[in-house]
């Protein structure tokens, strides 16, 4: 049996490339997450524990509390006790261009650790944040404290690389002497030690005063690690995103195997009319998926790596590759289990042959069986549970910790299972309907698009699946985007409608903004009227006329002894958080793309598998007068209804499923952006029209004398 499994990957081989492809590519983007995160955290773990060389003892303070001045210089005083560097990290304000300060924003601010080389006055600034705001060694940065009453401009001494907990905010490296400027209350975190040369760890940690925890450098740097769980935040969300290409994936392959079974039945039939038992036609079939699932998931493990190095380039990391052993095990084991779970419906089908089937004709595709009454019934009730744990979710709303949210995600999932499972039932009506728009919309080729619409509909199995790889994609994009779009619309909402005003004065500090300054800037020409909205906030609008620019420079004019107080513009907060929210949404696409690639690919095959099986057909319909062009043109109608009726429908359960996500939330508008909605349509059937190109124009060289001479 092992012979003819080789055998048969042999001569189906290139019919199995496509599918090998897509185990590439889902396997390659979770192979790829794991890689990249798994690098990023061993660069974490690398610099975290750099932060612990050289110490060989660590003195902790208690949990949220502090080592006094006092406590520090008593450590520092110890016995055998070399060198001293208290520990602690602040946020700090930053100071906007206007040298106000934004309360908002914030700067991470380090103590130095040991043997680092700092000015007592001066900081040290990590590269990529000189890069954002302009600033090279020697400029200053400008700061303010915890209480935001007091400005302090620090020389930078230098630039230096961004710690492993970096994010957006810059990040300060400081002496002591600095740190005490801005700590409230004054005291460390830790003290780390070096001690002299043959001093005795032993004796300095009990010659400690007070009752500390007193850790050695490696326990520290152990300590360290186990506290960061920054790549969490990023793997999380990408193998939720991953998930979505491989149950595409799953589809695909699923429907691949069933169409190569339904073509071998001669193949197979034989095989059991020569003494092959059920047992092992099944072992066979499902050692070919085994054979793709291996092959693929080990390419899909090299194209990840290729990929996380590029993904971390693109991140702004230097990473040094970290390809585990875990890592590849999880990619070959998914991949396999997609695969092969994927095949093992269509192999359970192939030892349902009958030896007798060997002395039929090769089928043509035709599926005559029927849905049953137990699927009917299945999907119902999954469409009618989950719709109505849906709309309970989003009549919950966010009470319970945001347990709407959560059921509503779980209905949507439930519910979209549902229609999955009427698919054979709900997908062929609509693609006759779409086809009898197609026939009248194509004039001279009525007859052509009829023709495809039949091709279409004659395997009801077989279309549904296909749709269902495209159907996912188009869903959980069309969602996506809903969701973002209602996200906008809700910040235009509250800026433009609960606070109607060109200009935000905010405070920074712990003080109500005085009443002399709303006053004095209710008083300027420039301004129509100010509204105080609670002690921190004025929502000031310009004169009618007045440039917005002149309007905001008279309020910082009039604030000018405040530094406390900024202006920020209402628009530009709203600009800023539509560029945040579309670099988010351009990143989550481009993932999404993913399936919606898988899924392209799915259809290809399809329609390459169903060449290849309706070639005595296509002979024919050629022989009676049916031109190369339209051959073309049946095949790109038959994919183009597929894509369409995903387009449709998925765009209707995506923007149903949003709509339960957004009204779950509190302080969301609803919307429906149906030029978004559209366009994701367009592409889906574009994208039928696309993976209809190679099997058309490999129909449309089909002869005919050929092709009826073909079993």
């Amino acid at each position: 049996m092992r012979s003819i499994v080789l055998a048969g990957l042999r001569t189906h081989l290139l019919r199995l490339v496509l599918t090998g492809l897509v185990v590439v590519l889902s396997v390659g983007f979770t192979a790829a997450t794991l890689i990249l995160t798994d690098s990023l955290d061993e660069g974490s773990r690398r610099e975290l524990a750099a932060d612990a060389d050289g110490v060989d003892l660590a003195v902790l303070a208690a949990p949220d509390g502090t080592l006094s001045p006092v406590e520090v210089s008593a450590i520092a005083g110890v016995d055998g006790v070399a060198a001293a560097a208290p520990q602690r990290e602040l946020d700090v304000h930053t100071v906007d261009p206007d040298g106000r300060i934004d309360p908002f924003d914030f700067a991470r601010l380090l103590a130095a650790p040991l043997d680092a080389e700092v000015p007592d006055d001066g900081v040290l600034l990590d590269r990529r944040s000189a890069d954002r705001l302009g600033l090279a060694a020697g400029d200053e940065i400008t700061v303010a404290t915890a209480d935001a009453d007091v400005l302090v401009a620090l020389p930078i001494a230098g630039l230096v690389d961004p710690s492993s907990e970096a994010g957006d905010d810059p990040e300060l490296t400081a002496g002591w002497d600095v740190m005490r400027e801005f700590a409230d209350p004054l005291g460390a975190s830790r003290v780390d030690l070096r001690l002299t040369g043959g001093a005795d760890a032993a004796a300095v940690r009990a010659a400690i005063p007070g009752d500390h925890e007193v850790v050695t450098g490696v326990e520290l740097a152990q300590r360290l690690i186990g506290q960061s769980s920054k790549q969490e935040a990023l793997r999380i969300p990408l193998l939720m995103l991953g998930a979505v290409s491989l149950i595409v994936a799953a589809f695909v392959i699923a429907n691949t195997f069933r169409i190569l079974v339904a073509q071998r039945t001669r193949e197979l039939a034989l095989l059991r009319t020569v003494g092959a038992t059920r047992r092992q036609v099944l072992r066979g079939v499902l050692a070919e998926s085994a054979a793709i699932g291996l092959a693929g998931s080990l390419a899909g493990v090299g194209i990840g790596a290729v990929t996380a190095l590029v993904a971390g380039s693109l991140l702004g990391e230097s990473l040094a590759l970290t390809v585990t052993g875990t890592t590849v095990a999880w990619s070959v084991v998914i991949g396999m289990l997609m695969t092969v779970g994927s095949a093992l419906l269509p192999a359970r089908a192939a030892t349902q042959v009958s030896p007798l089937a060997a002395l039929q004709a090769v089928p043509d595709g035709a599926d005559s069986r029927t849905t049953g009454r137990a699927r009917i019934v299945l999907g119902l009730l999954a469409m009618v549970a989950g719709a109505l744990v849906l709309v309970g979710g989003a009549a919950a709303g966010t009470s319970g910790g945001g347990a709407g949210l959560i059921l509503v995600v779980f209905g949507a999932a439930v519910c979209f299972l549902g229609l999955l499972i009427l698919g054979p039932k709900v997908v062929p009506p609509l693609v006759r309907v779409l086809g009898a728009v197609a026939a009248r919309l194509t004039g001279a080729s009525r007859s052509t698009a009829e023709l495809a619409t039949a091709n279409a509909v004659r395997n009801p199995r077989r279309v549904a699946a296909t749709t269902a790889a495209l159907l996912i994609g188009v869903t959980t994009v069309a969602g996506f985007l809903t969701v973002v779009e209602s996200a906008r619309e809700s910040v235009r909402v509250v800026v433009d409608g609960r606070v109607p005003a060109d200009f935000a004065v905010r405070t920074a500090a712990a003080a109500p903004i005085p009443d002399d300054v709303a006053r004095a800037i209710e008083e300027l020409p420039e301004i129509g009227s100010v509204v105080v909205d609670g002690d921190d906030l004025l929502a000031v609008n310009a004169a009618d006329g007045v440039d917005g620019d002149d309007a905001r420079a008279a309020i910082v004019a009039a604030t000018d002894d405040h530094p406390e107080l900024s202006v920020q513009s209402f628009a530009q907060r709203r600009a800023d958080f539509e560029q945040d929210l579309n670099e988010a949404v351009n990143l989550v696409l481009a993932i999404l793309a993913l399936a919606l690639v898988i899924a392209f690919i799915g259809i290809a095959n399809t329609l390459s598998l169903s060449v290849h099986e309706r070639t005595r057909e296509i002979g024919l319909l050629r022989a009676l007068g049916l031109t190369r062009r339209q051959t073309r043109l049946m095949l790109g109608v038959e994919a183009a209804l597929m894509g369409a009726v995903a387009a449709v429908v998925g765009s209707a359960a995506g923007a149903l499923f949003a709509w339960a996500a957004v009204v779950s939330v509190d302080e969301l508008e609803f919307v429906v952006p149906w030029g978004l909605l559209a366009l994701s349509g367009a592409v889906a059937t574009l994208l039928g029209v696309l993976a209809s190109i190679a099997p058309g124009q490999r129909a449309a060289r089909t002869s005919p004398v050929l092709a009826l001479a073909a079993e």
